[in-house]
């Protein structure tokens, strides 16, 4: 190492002049030198630390509040239904469940009007019906009937009841 060409910080094909200094040669072996040492002053370590947990993430307070707002209404309707209850009993019987609707309709009396008009005209049908003289002649239907049977009789080779 005493000779400047046994040390070059380049390989001798890309090399000049300037860089087989001795100079440059003491810069480098310092550099080494310090890196050598920093490398034994190193300790191996791992973090096995969990990872930080920061409370809004576990916690979530618009959550709670949420909740808790459900709650204190659920507990104040179980109170007026305990009062109520409560009431009920101590007070004496009533109905408290009167159906005092009346239907609203708008076009109640045109109803009301083609009501009377179908009506009145069904009676007229009816009355129509009733004074109408029948078509067919219940004698001839009956000779026809009788006629009819006595042909199956004699046609038949069993009797007919």
């Amino acid at each position: 190492m005493n000779n400047s060409l046994d040390y070059l910080a380049y390989p001798i094909i890309v090399s000049n002049h300037r860089q087989s200094t001795n100079f440059r040669k003491k810069l480098d072996i310092g550099h080494y030198i310090s890196h050598k040492n920093r490398i034994q002053i190193v300790k191996p370590a791992v973090d096995t630390k969990p990872p930080v947990a920061y409370t809004h993430h576990i916690l979530k307070l618009s959550k709670v509040q949420g909740e808790q707002k459900k709650i204190d209404k659920i507990k104040y309707e179980n109170k007026q239904l305990c009062q109520k209850i409560a009431n009920a009993h101590r007070g004496p019987a009533r109905v408290d469940c009167w159906n005092e609707y009346f239907s609203k309709s708008l076009n109640r009396e045109i109803r009301n009007r083609d009501l009377l008009r179908i009506t009145v005209e069904n009676q007229g049908i009816l009355k129509r019906l009733g004074d109408r003289k029948p078509y067919y002649d219940r004698r001839s239907s009956e000779v026809d009937w009788q006629n009819s049977r006595r042909y199956i009789r004699n046609t038949t080779k069993y009797l007919l009841s």
